[in-house]
């Protein structure tokens, strides 16, 4: 199982504390580049109330829901049912439906307009009622993790605390509320084919699904069920995060194996710094990555490019 970290020391006051936590993170993410988040702060209220949220959106009427479908080159918004993963001639692929937020700044912000609604306000649902409140209250809550982390995964690294933060004032970072939709009657249909991938973000934490569905590639290059723990987060590497590192952090191919009779929902937070952060090794790291790996990303180009590549995915799924 993938080791449960206890992060509350960094909230606190005490630097070898947080050091100490830090260096714990550092190691876990040396060797397999996924961990169990404990001590977040995150009330199960602020959870609770997202999940409700979630899954009371997810149950409105289609035409209700594509009224908010995001538009082409904007990662915000609802993304309508496509399929996920590879199709086979012989079985239904797994289905799921999105819906993205991130900061929600006034379309008149500078960094709005100059990374043309990359980095762009949110798309609000009428209902449910208090939905927005409750997206907005778990981001944010999130978003405080995501920061406790960036400041341990620096002190690992043996930069100053603050190293990775500043590149986060305008992040593009998202949030994707996931519903993968349950398919009854393939208990005996052939197995699915399932797409690997790492994320392309720097960390990525993830409130998983209680059912479950993750599954995390070993060393050996084994995958194995990462199942929910109580009261935790799971907080994996991203690219942007290992070029960082100078490959000393791994970012692991995982992938989503949705159980076909039950309904499974989860959300992930994908913290992507500034559109015009230059990600490359931070100075004074030795750099054992991959060339290709450690090459300098510009954060917002890399964005664009997914979204596009997103974007010709639906285009093929409309046309088929």
């Amino acid at each position: 199982m993938l080791p449960i970290i206890d992060i509350s020391p960094l909230c606190g006051s005490d630097r070898a504390a947080r050091l100490a936590v830090a260096e714990r993170i550092g190691a876990t993410c040396q060797d397999v580049g996924f961990l169990y988040v404990a001590g977040h702060g995150v009330s199960d209220a602020v959870i609770a109330d997202a999940r409700a949220a979630q899954e009371t959106f997810f149950a409105l009427p289609d035409d209700e829901k594509r009224r908010l479908t995001r538009r082409e080159g904007v990662y915000r918004g609802y993304i309508p049912v496509t399929p996920f993963g590879r199709n086979r001639e012989d079985a239904p692929p797994a289905l799921y439906e999105a819906f993205i937020v991130g900061e929600d700044p006034a379309p008149d912000d500078a960094e709005v307009i100059a990374t043309a609604g990359l980095y762009g306000p949110n798309v609000w649902p009428e209902r449910p009622e208090g939905f927005r409140a409750a997206i907005e209250a778990y981001r944010h809550a999130v978003d405080a993790v995501s920061r406790r982390l960036l400041g341990a995964f620096a002190l690992a690294l043996g930069q100053p605390e603050a190293a990775l933060t500043g590149h986060f004032s305008h992040q593009l970072t998202n949030i994707s509320l996931l519903h993968y939709l349950s398919r009854p009657g393939m208990a005996d249909a052939p197995p699915d084919e399932l797409a690997a991938h790492r994320d392309t973000n720097a960390i990525t934490v993830l409130l998983p699904s209680p059912v479950g569905g993750l599954e995390v590639q070993r060393p050996d290059g084994v995958f194995v069920p990462a199942p929910p723990q109580p009261g935790c987060f799971i907080v994996n590497i991203g690219n942007m995060m290992e070029c960082w590192s100078g490959g000393r952090f791994r970012s692991t191919m995982h992938r989503v194996h949705p159980p076909r009779d039950r309904e499974r929902y989860s959300i992930g937070y994908f913290a992507v710094p500034n559109f015009d952060t230059v990600v490359e090794p931070l100075p004074g790291l030795p750099v054992t990555g991959k060339p290709d790996d450690m090459a300098p990303r510009h954060a917002g180009h890399d964005l664009a490019g997914f979204v596009a590549g997103f974007d010709r995915h639906m285009r093929e799924h409309a046309a088929a």
